[in-house]
């Protein structure tokens, strides 16, 4: 039976309180590769001591997807598969047994290293650009936990949000979510506005993401 390659990628910027506990959780991997968008802390060479490729590069303007992209282009060519994470995020133990490749899309963070980029400036999602039938194979026994720093700002959520929905005013998914990131300026007009448009959206089909903006335009007019 052929032995695949896994390699875990990720892009960082000063998180280097995670490095130790997210190159642990990495370690089923053959390597790990880390693209650094511009850290002023100690993140590259913690990296480094524990082992993983790192590649420094910054972005402006900045946009998810564009670094995320940029760091699977780093991934060597012979890896069969891709696992992205952040460095705040735990892969559970005993995940590589459960891979199965060519079939493996999981919330969208394990995917074959070609024909897939990412797509969307924030809340960035995987997109598969092959021609033909995507293979999908779901599994609830590769858990993965997020652990964010709650003390980072979001301030670069908003505009990208914006910039998004402009790209693309028919994503259902961004629309919700720029919405909701109105609502966290207490922005209440354009909270509403942008929710009502979400619901009007042919694409927005999701009964939790409706749910949530009904009470939440609700929960405004109130």
């Amino acid at each position: 039976m052929k032995k695949y390659k896994i390699a875990v990628y990720a892009i960082c910027k000063n998180e280097e309180q995670f490095v130790k506990r997210f190159m642990k959780t990495a370690k089923e991997a053959d390597l790990v590769v880390v693209l650094d968008t511009g850290s002023t802390d100690d993140t590259v060479d913690a990296l480094r001591r524990e082992g993983a490729t790192v590649y420094q590069e910054t972005f402006s303007p900045w946009r998810f997807d564009v670094a995320r992209n940029r760091s699977l282009q780093l991934v060597p060519e012979d890896v069969d598969i891709c696992v992205c994470m952040d460095l705040d995020e735990v892969i559970r133990s005993g995940w590589r047994k459960k891979l199965k490749p060519a079939t493996v899309f999981y919330i969208q963070k394990i995917h074959t290293r070609n024909n897939y980029i990412w797509t969307h400036p924030v809340h960035e999602v995987l997109t598969y650009i092959k021609e033909g039938q995507e293979q999908i194979k779901h599994t609830e026994d590769i858990i993965i936990d997020h652990h964010p720093d709650v003390t980072k700002s979001r301030s670069s959520y908003l505009p990208l949000l914006e910039l998004s929905v402009k790209e693309d005013p028919e994503d259902d998914r961004n629309m919700h979510y720029l919405g909701r990131e109105y609502m966290y300026y207490e922005r209440w007009n354009d909270c509403i506005d942008t929710l009502i448009k979400h619901l009007s959206l042919p694409r927005a089909t999701w009964k939790e993401e409706r749910a949530a903006s009904i009470i939440l335009r609700e929960v405004i007019y109130i």
